[in-house]
């Protein structure tokens, strides 16, 4: 890998040759559900799969760090910014094509989106995940869903781009996805997903979307910063049942704190930074460790 403050002028020696749009010192607490972290040197914004892939395969064999961002709903980011280019997939977001019970869309398409527009197609499948705040890309990679399913249910193939370079269509089956994580993923970029949807009446699909959004603002810190659930939910147990049983709703550390109206969310109450989120969720892991037994898995994804 190159060292930290050579990647930079390595990136830029790439970028300029490149017709990949650039961003430069974009303060990602503005790019984040839960409104931490600093300055992303370098973001990437690519609107075509083949330019992209180009640019990563020349990042890959020159060994400037890069990782991908979707919608940024379940990330923490460290207060000087990531080390490395960031790969934003908010470019890839042209309106879904839609042909009888399948849907191609973009990486970037927003989830609450898709789903409005799926139900006026009529087709069910992902009325769940109309408050889901992701984007495409990033349901997909972290196999997002609630209680009633999960978005790689409904995914038939998606476009993968490998480290170095390499894009895939790959079809979803068996091991492709399971519980917050999408194995047949790997370490790569998703660039589009094609869904498999169910036909059915639009009334209905909304009706469901209703009754989901209802019970999602009774039960979660919906109008408040935070990047959805901290932790995973332990093999047949509720994170937030065991934060909650720790009698933790409501600790704080500075502008941090356990919301509670929901135990696993984190809630930044205006100012927080990263060293108070990350404090504060080692003392609710240490917490519930110490009263359960239970070690508890993050969900949110933390970038350093």
């Amino acid at each position: 890998m190159v060292a930290a403050k050579d990647w930079v002028a390595e990136a830029e020696a790439i970028l300029g040759e490149s017709s990949v749009r650039v961003l430069r010192d974009v303060p990602l607490r503005a790019r984040t559900s839960l409104g931490v972290g600093g300055p992303a040197r370098i973001v990437l914004v690519p609107e075509r799969v083949e330019d992209l892939a180009q640019v990563m395969r020349r990042l890959a064999a020159a060994s400037v760090p890069f990782d991908f961002l979707g919608a940024g709903s379940n990330l923490l980011v460290a207060d000087e910014g990531p080390s490395f280019v960031v790969i934003s997939s908010q470019g890839l977001d042209a309106e879904p094509v839609i042909e009888k019970e399948t849907v191609r869309v973009g990486a970037g398409y927003p989830v609450p989106r898709l789903v409005k527009r799926a139900a006026s197609a009529g087709l069910s499948g992902i009325e769940f995940a109309e408050g889901i705040p992701g984007s495409v890309g990033g349901s997909l990679r972290m196999n997002a869903g609630w209680h009633e399913g999960m978005f790689g249910h409904a995914v038939a193939t998606f476009t993968a781009i490998s480290r170095r370079g390499q894009v895939d269509e790959v079809v979803a089956g068996p091991g492709t996805f399971e519980y917050r994580k999408s194995p047949g993923v790997g370490d790569r970029f998703v660039a589009a997903a094609t869904l498999r949807l169910r036909p059915e009446d639009p009334a209905l699909v909304r009706e469901r979307m209703r009754v989901y959004h209802d019970h999602r603002v009774g039960s979660q810190p919906t109008g408040a910063k935070n990047a959805g659930c901290i932790f995973k939910n332990p093999p047949g147990g509720h994170a937030g049942r065991l934060i909650d049983e720790s009698g933790l709703k409501g600790l704080a550390v500075g502008r941090a704190i356990v919301s509670d109206v929901h135990a696993n969310f984190i809630v930044n109450r205006g100012g927080a930074n990263y060293g108070e989120v990350a404090a504060l969720i080692d003392r609710v892991r240490d917490e519930v460790g110490r009263r359960t037994g239970i070690v508890l898995e993050t969900e949110v994804v933390v970038w350093r």
